[in-house]
């Protein structure tokens, strides 16, 4: 019988035919979904940020839809994880990325700098930890959030998922607190399979989402990244 695999992202051609490659069964289907927030972009320049930091990839997407991309032109810039990075990169934006992609990691990396004199703008979505935030209060630093979008459970992908879990599914992983939530939200009848499965959370506050609902997730892998959660799951199959 071959591993079969759910994981709450779509998953990149690379890494299908990785899994493939491994014989693992998988579905990659993401569960939560942006939505667009209105914001005011003159409001967010005029405070006139040294640095801008970007939590995601959707953060940078719909603050440059309405901040034209040379008001940022010769700002620092921080990206929470690799993918962010990345895709500041193709925009040709350069970036700075913390050695563990967290709040607590971008903390570290802000610890070793000198802070006087600068002013964050922080881009993110309606529901934010206040990690960032705090420490910057702490330290004096004048910062700006702006909202840019939210998220909301993915309707559309329930039937698929619904199928896939009528088997056993051995690996389950959830890229992001949000997308663990939705799932109990879109399928509360599926917890106890999910919780019979080997869970494999992203990252640590993602692993503590997963603990506080009553199921016993696996550490997260070393790199908190999708490629991670494959390189945790083939440890497993290749054993």
């Amino acid at each position: 019988m071959p591993v079969r695999f759910f994981i709450s992202k779509e998953l990149k051609e690379r890494q299908k035919s990785l899994l493939r490659n491994n014989g693992v069964e998988f579905l990659g289907a993401p569960l939560i979904k942006t939505i667009p927030v209105n914001f005011n972009p003159q409001e967010a320049l005029s405070f006139e940020p040294t640095s801008l930091v970007f939590s995601s990839k959707n953060g940078v997407k719909f603050f440059l839809k309405e901040v034209p991309y040379e008001k940022i032109i010769g700002k620092k810039v921080y990206a929470v994880g690799p993918s962010t990075a990345e895709y500041l990169k193709e925009l040709g934006i350069k970036s700075e990325i913390p050695e563990n992609f967290s709040g607590e990691g971008l903390i570290k990396l802000l610890k070793g700098k000198e802070l006087k004199g600068e002013r964050f703008l922080i881009v993110r979505p309606k529901k934010a930890r206040k990690l960032l935030t705090s420490f910057l209060k702490e330290r004096g630093v004048p910062f700006k959030e702006v909202i840019v979008y939210e998220t909301v459970e993915n309707q559309e992908v329930k039937p698929k998922v619904e199928e896939f879990f009528k088997e056993k599914v051995d690996f389950t992983a959830f890229t992001s607190p949000s997308n663990f939530k939705s799932f109990l939200k879109l399928f509360p009848h599926l917890k106890g399979k999910l919780a019979e499965s080997k869970v494999i959370p992203i990252g640590h506050i993602t692993e503590k989402a997963i603990r506080e609902k009553g199921i016993n997730p696996l550490p997260p892998p070393k790199e908190y990244t999708v490629d991670g959660i494959l390189e945790k799951l083939l440890s497993f199959v290749k054993v």
